[in-house]
């Protein structure tokens, strides 16, 4: 995948760009060197592309130490039980007992104090890590702005702390997201821009006013920001830039991660109940007729196996370049070299879908893009709900549970 362009050479030192490379790569040791004998913490392992990362490193660095997975608690499950079934999944099927091992639970959580880390573990971390893989965040874009920034800009820098008092700490890597910067209108460059709000007056306001207050507050504070989702993620990268210290930093931006290219398999993908996945889901179903999209703009698409890959490099590129140094910032995105119009890519998904249809089929596959708002509601309207409804009704009459 190519990157979008890097900062013009000639940026001055000091400006957060990443023009600032320094190490010679003759004489820089290999990734898998760097991570020889290390052990590193994953936030958000428990995720999608946690996952993929974190079976990335177990494949491709076998003389790891160990990753500590910051876990909480959920469904049920404890943070033990959690890595466990992410261990268990047919994204881990080639990797012995012996190498799941290297894997160890750590219970915590991003939005809690402290990550909500025992003594004991804190020690250990701070002991035993030098390299962390900030991974952990609200996904969704409807989500409260308190909660979005306590868990993306809150929880960011909670883990920057516990990497400043890492005294072994070669690199942090942040997993940032290519449209935190969406109310730029030019070339989005490798570069942490300015936010339209102080982090700390936005975590003042979030913390000090009502919630229902804040409800009403909440698209005013954004500006131009689509959703809380990607405001949150560009005031953490500006905690990053100002709070960093001397920690080495990478912040990597991914577009819209799919599933594997190749690695460990083609295709590898977990949750399909959000996003792109949602919509392929739904297409090979036949329910999903039609998305609101411009189809002539660009589906800036990217394999979660080439995301993790390129997170992976970056914390090499942050310690060889060492502390004291600018952010280096990396777009994973398609960019202008090899981008897919939202047409093409509903056709392609349509065709896949009729080549090889699943069972439990509801309807022939066929989906396409409308630009228009009230095109897309009035499509949906006779080909989604009114559909559904006929049969939910067609399930009663016949005594069956509708679905």
């Amino acid at each position: 995948m190519a990157a979008l362009p890097a900062a013009p050479p000639g940026s001055p030192k000091g400006s957060p760009t990443a023009g600032n490379r320094t190490a010679s790569p003759l004489a820089a040791p290999t990734i898998a060197d760097l991570l020889d004998g290390v052990a590193v913490l994953v936030t958000g392992g428990t995720g999608f592309l946690g996952g993929v990362l974190v079976e990335k490193l177990l494949r491709s660095c076998p003389r790891l130490a160990k990753i500590y997975m910051l876990a909480r608690p959920r469904g049920g499950l404890d943070a033990n039980a959690r890595v466990k079934q992410l261990l268990d999944k047919p994204l881990f099927a080639g990797h012995s007992q012996a190498s799941r091992a290297r894997v160890v639970a750590v219970p915590g959580d991003v939005s809690l104090p402290g990550l909500g880390l025992s003594s004991e573990d804190h020690a250990t971390l701070l002991r035993d890590v030098q390299v962390v893989f900030h991974a952990a965040a609200t996904i969704n874009f409807n989500a409260a702005l308190a909660t979005a920034v306590n868990i993306n800009v809150l929880g960011t820098r909670r883990v920057l702390q516990l990497c400043k008092d890492m005294p072994s700490l070669k690199a942090m890597v942040y997993l940032s997201t290519a449209y935190c910067n969406s109310t730029l209108h030019d070339t989005v460059r490798e570069r942490v821009y300015p936010s339209g709000h102080d982090p700390n007056s936005i975590i003042s306001i979030v913390q000090d006013t009502d919630p229902e207050a804040l409800k009403d507050m909440t698209r005013s504070l954004l500006g131009g920001h689509p959703n809380t989702y990607s405001f949150t993620k560009q005031l953490a990268e500006n905690v990053l830039l100002s709070e960093r210290g001397d920690v080495p930093v990478a912040i990597v931006r991914p577009s819209i991660v799919m599933g594997t290219w190749s690695a460990p398999f083609p295709g590898w993908v977990d949750n399909v109940k959000s996003g792109s996945f949602a919509f392929i889901a739904g297409a090979i179903k036949g329910v999903f007729r039609v998305t609101l999209a411009d189809p002539d703009k660009v589906a800036d698409l990217v394999p979660a196996d080439h995301v993790a890959n390129l997170t992976i490099a970056a914390a090499w590129g942050a310690a060889m370049t060492g502390k004291g140094h600018d952010i280096q910032v990396y777009h994973m995105t398609s960019g202008n070299s090899n981008p897919l119009l939202w047409r093409d890519y509903v056709d392609l998904v349509v065709q896949k879908c009729r080549e090889r249809p699943c069972t439990g089929m509801t309807w022939y596959p066929d989906a396409k893009c409308r630009s228009s708002y009230r095109r897309c509601v009035l499509v949906m309207y006779l080909f989604h709900l009114f559909p559904a409804i006929f049969v939910d009704l067609l399930a009663r009459a016949t005594g069956r549970k509708p679905e």
